[in-house]
């Protein structure tokens, strides 16, 4: 049955703005809360990607590599920036510690020159989010960069989810959609790290294209070419990577795409040319990534001067290990999300992929595949061209955005394979059961953050010294944060599971009710 065998009325631009404003301004809500829930610096990375931040915001859009720190450059910064990573050393991997550890500095900030780490991506991201820092100063401006972040992340998912609900049949994507945000998701984009920013752009793009190769060519078609122009370009900008993950997105939006609207579309002139100007960005950007630079670190890295068969094989063997920072691990990597999360997400966003497989057609399932496939092999093939150098540095939370479109996509298998434009009853169940079940590993996950950085994860340690003895507290404190973000999270479960299960008003024919 294709989409226009059984259609559901098309949703108007008022439909469309207001399932955009929702989504955006819940998901802000809930990137915030880990905004603030997470103290400076206690993202991984971050204060190597706050410099580049603020220096970008200030005309330095990079920096000369560094003599007396090989594998970073030169950074003109504030001392706040520049000694934030060896500030939180006392807490920075050691759960047992909070970061009331941290030692104040001195009234004065001079700027001094700091030594990033962050060399290899683009200065766009830093641009985007280091401006706060023009007005703010210290710990507020880190804090600002983050909600900008933040902000930006949850417009482009607001995007993803109007993209969604413009298709013909849009209510299992929808729902795979709010499943594949991940509490790591949230986490990454309410902290200063590209990495949020590339999962939002890619699971909007390829939301977009979805749309853009499900219709034929209308009014509507130019704003959406234009947004996968931009959204696609944002999305190259913020890592290496991100060229990879776009082609996959536009590949799998091809395979699932319904034909006579495909050639439609490709037709357009426009469309041919906004496709080769996307093209000549990603050419240029790779030039960028492909400059040289020094990779090796003025430490020892862990597993340097390994060979490439070495760093193949043995990332290969971590592969179900990374699948955990798919769903949370948070601080540098060192506090994973509690069991009760890893189980609940894992169970929902296993049953959505083994049902869409179930019901998949031929289309569709060759992108479950493509995307699967490159899960698998992209880790150890990206960890062992740098091993040698760099050591083992992959980490789980690298291929989160293929992960969320691999939900996506079988939640469109869903769309398309089960009959009928509406769910039924045992549908409708289990999509309020599901993202019940999802929410509470969402909240369980922010609590067990928020315990590890107020009390620390010791033997010795229960949950009532949250409120008995807490050491360290977020900026509001703890417990009005955790409310916010439990207010935000039951509102958007409410609110996402209402309108998938709401029956649909279906498009009148000729001959009758289709």
């Amino acid at each position: 049955m294709t989409d226009s065998e059984n259609p559901e009325t098309p949703a108007t631009p008022k439909v469309l703005a207001r399932v955009f404003g929702i989504a955006a301004g819940i998901l802000f809500v809930l990137m915030a809360s880990f905004s603030l829930a997470t103290p400076q610096g206690g993202s991984p990375d971050e204060p190597a990607h706050a410099m580049r931040a603020f220096a970008a915001a200030h005309g330095q859009l990079d920096g000369p590599a560094s003599r007396s720190a090989p594998g970073t450059i030169d950074l003109r910064v504030p001392q706040y920036f520049a000694q934030l990573e060896t500030r939180m050393a006392c807490f920075k991997r050691v759960i047992t510690q909070t970061p009331a550890c941290v030692a104040p500095l001195p009234a004065a900030d001079p700027i001094v020159t700091g030594h990033s780490s962050a060399t290899a991506n683009t200065p766009v991201f830093y641009v985007l989010t280091g401006w706060p820092s023009l007005f703010l100063h210290e710990s507020k401006a880190l804090y600002g960069m983050r909600l900008v972040s933040a902000l930006l992340c949850a417009v482009l998912l607001g995007v993803a989810f109007a993209a969604v609900r413009a298709l013909p049949r849009w209510r299992w994507t929808a729902a795979a959609l709010g499943v594949g945000l991940t509490p790591m998701a949230l986490f990454l984009s309410g902290t200063l790290n590209p990495n949020g920013l590339e999962i939002a752009a890619t699971v909007a793009s390829f939301a977009l294209l979805t749309l853009l190769f499900s219709r034929p060519p209308s009014l509507f078609t130019p704003l959406v070419v234009g947004a996968v122009v931009v959204i696609g370009a944002l999305l190259i900008f913020t890592r290496s990577i991100a060229i990879l993950w776009l082609l996959v997105a536009l590949v799998a939006a091809l395979l699932i795409a319904s034909p006579g609207a495909l050639r439609a579309v490709v037709r357009v002139w426009w469309v041919v040319a906004a496709a080769v100007l996307v093209a000549l960005i990603a050419a240029g950007a790779a030039l960028y990534y492909l400059r040289p630079r020094a990779l090796t670190p003025s430490y020892q890295p862990v597993g340097g001067g390994s060979s490439w068969s070495q760093g193949f094989s043995t990332t290969l063997d971590q592969t179900f290990s990374f699948m955990v920072g798919w769903i949370g691990q948070f601080g540098w990597l060192e506090s994973p999300a509690p069991a009760l999360t890893v189980a609940v997400v894992a169970a929902v966003g296993g049953a959505a992929l083994l049902f869409g497989a179930a019901v998949t057609r031929r289309r569709t399932g060759l992108a479950l595949g493509m995307i699967a496939l490159v899960l698998v092999l992209v880790p150890p093939f990206s960890q062992a061209a740098v091993v040698h150098d760099a050591g083992y540095i992959w980490q789980g939370r690298y291929t989160l955005a293929l992960a969320v479109l691999l939900v996506m996509v079988a939640g469109r298998s869903l769309d398309d394979g089960l009959p009928g434009a509406s769910m039924s009853g045992v549908g409708r169940r289990v999509v309020w059961i599901s993202l019940s079940a999802v929410a509470i590993g969402q909240l369980a996950a922010f609590i067990w953050v928020l315990r590890r950085y107020v009390i620390g994860l010791s033997w010795n340690t229960t949950w009532l010294d949250l409120v008995r003895s807490p050491h360290w507290q977020p900026p509001g404190g703890w417990l009005p944060v955790t409310v916010v973000f439990a207010i935000g999270t039951v509102a958007g479960v409410i609110l996402l599971a209402r309108s998938v299960t709401r029956p649909p008003a279906l498009v009148t024919t000729a001959s009758g009710v289709s």
